[in-house]
Formats: C-alpha cells, sequence, structure tokens
C-alpha cells in the first residue's frame, strides 16, 4: 500500500521567503507561534519568526497541506 505524504517542499503553505533557507529553516504559514515565548526558556522565541518551523509539524500527513501550483518549482 502506498501512502500519500506531505511534503513541505510541495506545500505552498511554505512562507515565500523562508524557501530561500535550508528547508530546516522553512516556515508555515498555517501554524502561528505560540506568542509570549517558548516552553523550554521563555526567550528562545523572541527573535524568531512569527509561525512555526515546517520541521516541528509535518509528520508526513498535514492537515494544512495545500498543493502548490504546477509548474511552480523549488527554488534553491
Amino acid at each position: 500500500m502506498s501512502r500519500n505524504y506531505t511534503y513541505c517542499e510541495d506545500c505552498d503553505n511554505v512562507e515565500p521567503s523562508s524557501r530561500k533557507r535550508s528547508p530546516s529553516g522553512w516556515v508555515c504559514l498555517k501554524f502561528p507561534r505560540v506568542e509570549g515565548g517558548g516552553f523550554v526558556a521563555p526567550t528562545v522565541w523572541a527573535d524568531q519568526e512569527p509561525f512555526m518551523r515546517c520541521v516541528h509539524i509535518n509528520g508526513g500527513f498535514c492537515p494544512q497541506f495545500v498543493k502548490r501550483p504546477d509548474g511552480q518549482e523549488q527554488e534553491k
């Protein structure tokens, strides 16, 4: 049985300017970061993006996945 995994590089929800970075730095427009800091240390998120990084969200079956339009290639 084949699975249809969701890959962030194929998703239209990745914030466009974050695609210029390594995939580990991509952020998702569908998952806002919790305000007030992180749960590891209260100041960790203060200077980072307003959205969660894709690498911490997509376990292969993201419910927010939106296929990128055909012909839109991944920028390298």
